[in-house]
């Protein structure tokens, strides 16, 4: 049977080429890599080393170079083993659209970071529809979107839903009132976001279909919001956004667009890697998001 110790000793040898090095390198003595080499060749029943006495140097016998190919694969072996034991319990691989990750996740992502023995995190954003893909292809191990995913394999659990308002940059005119119109608001001012095909249903009956002034993701609305411009966004974003811009918030008082539904997405039951522990974390964090998020 094969050590690790005398592996890496070996491997630090052919490495360094000299015994003093390689005893550096494994954070030992020299008595000691010599006599770990010793004790692999025991094991081999070959030598695997040139030893000339005065010489500074080592080089492989013709046996060593054959032990050299296992010796390496022995050792990506084990590194894999060791981050297949660390990945076990700790890790976790999160997506999120952008506008989720920046305005709604931070409590979860803060529940994780502060587990004890800390959490090895993998975060990253796309739409949803690239979310869902990596997480059907086991790349992240859940995903939060504004939208359910349609994939045999993945299972949409909604979080909770967030009231669509009007935030409204004044120009210097009268305040709108708290609860509004939409009539009342002037059409070539409003910047659309691409919310839900729900939300384009919605905007579609009161005539708006006409994209005047139009941005992709929610963080790019700030700079744009102002001069009597108004949109309509979920009311996680309206904090945010009224501290960026000082802009109002406004409830649509007639006929409201439904709700933005916040969306988990998972790999069905017995398809996921996930295993217990990961599951514990996600819930935990998710008790921390429900009790921190606004409706």
């Amino acid at each position: 049977m094969l050590f690790s110790d005398e592996i890496t000793t070996f491997l630090a040898v052919v490495q360094s080429g000299s015994l003093l090095q390689a005893a550096e390198i494994v954070s030992t003595t020299q008595s000691t890599v010599s006599y770990r080499i010793q004790s692999l060749e025991r094991r081999i029943g070959h030598p695997l080393l040139l030893r000339s006495r005065g010489a500074r140097n080592v080089s492989l016998t013709l046996e060593g170079e054959r032990f050299l190919d296992i010796a390496e694969r022995w050792r990506m072996l084990e590194l894999e083993a060791e981050q297949l034991q660390a990945n076990q319990e700790r890790h976790l691989a999160v997506g999120s659209v952008d506008a989720v990750a920046i305005n709604v996740l931070p409590p979860f992502v803060a529940a994780l970071c502060d587990e004890k023995p800390p959490v090895r995190l993998h975060m990253e954003s796309a739409v949803y529809f690239q979310l869902a893909s990596r997480v059907a292809s086991g790349h992240l191990d859940i995903a939060f979107t504004l939208s359910p995913a349609e994939h045999v394999g993945l299972v949409s659990r909604r979080i909770r839903d967030y009231a669509m308002l009007v935030v409204y940059a004044s120009s210097g005119t009268t305040p709108l009132p708290e609860a509004l119109n939409i009539k009342d608001l002037e059409p070539s001012r409003e910047i659309y976001l691409p919310w839900s095909a729900q939300f384009d249903l919605w905007r579609n009956r009161r005539g708006l279909s006409r994209h005047v002034n139009w941005v992709e993701k929610a963080h790019m609305l700030g700079p744009m919001l102002r001069n009597g411009a108004w949109a309509i966004v979920p009311s996680f974003l309206t904090t945010p956004l009224a501290k960026q811009t000082g802009c109002t918030t406004h409830r649509i008082a007639s006929d409201p667009p439904d709700p933005l539904a916040l969306y988990m997405i998972v790999r069905k039951h017995g398809s996921s890697g996930g295993s217990a522990r990961q599951q514990q974390l996600i819930e935990m964090s998710l008790a921390v998001l429900e009790a921190s998020s606004p409706t």
